[in-house]
C-alpha cells in the first residue's frame, strides 16, 4: 500500500468511503508512524480506516465459479475454498443431547416467541425465528441472556429484564 508520507493529521486526502460508496475527500484523524490510519469523510461524516482511492489487487489471482449451494473460489494452485454465507453455523450433535436433557420436563408449547423486547427469566423456553427452540440458561445485567439452542448451541441474546 503506497501512502503519501508528507501528510499529517488534519490534512485532506482522497479515500474510498464504504458509506458513500465512492472516493471522496476525507480529513486525516489518526496516523501510525508515517502511514494514514483513520480518516473522517467530509461528505457523510463517517470515520473509518484509510482506504486508498484505487483498490489494491490480490497478489494471487483466482477465478470464481457460481454454484447453486454457494460461491466456490478456485485459486491458482487448484485448491477449492468455499465462501460461507452469514447464516448461523450449526454445532455438533453433542449439544443436541445436552439441550434435550435440559428441556425434558418442559412443555415446548409454552415457548415465548423471541424479540428484543421480550422479558426473559432463567429457565424460560424461547422460540427464535432463526435459531429455533432455546432455553434461557442465565440472565446477565444490564440486558443480556445466555440462551442454549438445540442446533446452534449457546448464544448471547439481548432482552428486557423482568
Amino acid at each position: 500500500m503506497t501512502i503519501e508520507t508528507n501528510k499529517t493529521a488534519g490534512d485532506d486526502v482522497d479515500s474510498r468511503c464504504l458509506k458513500c460508496k465512492v472516493v471522496t475527500n476525507h480529513t486525516i484523524i489518526a496516523m501510525t508512524g508515517d502511514t494514514i490510519a483513520k480518516v473522517q469523510c467530509n461528505t457523510c461524516g463517517a470515520r473509518h480506516k484509510y482506504r486508498p482511492p484505487v483498490a489494491e489487487k490480490k497478489k494471487t489471482p483466482s477465478t470464481t465459479r457460481r454454484r447453486r449451494d454457494g460461491i466456490v473460489t478456485v485459486s491458482n494452485q487448484g485448491t477449492l475454498k468455499a465462501k460461507t454465507s452469514k447464516t448461523p453455523v450449526k454445532k455438533v450433535s453433542r449439544g443436541v443431547v445436552k439441550f434435550e436433557g435440559l428441556i425434558l420436563d418442559k412443555d415446548v408449547s409454552t415457548a415465548i416467541p423471541y424479540t428484543i423486547d421480550t422479558i426473559l427469566a432463567d429457565g424460560d423456553l424461547v422460540n427464535h425465528s432463526v435459531f429455533g427452540l432455546g432455553m434461557v440458561m442465565s440472565i446477565m445485567r444490564p440486558n443480556k441472556a445466555q440462551v442454549i439452542f438445540r442446533e446452534y448451541g449457546d448464544k448471547l441474546m439481548i432482552c428486557k429484564l423482568g
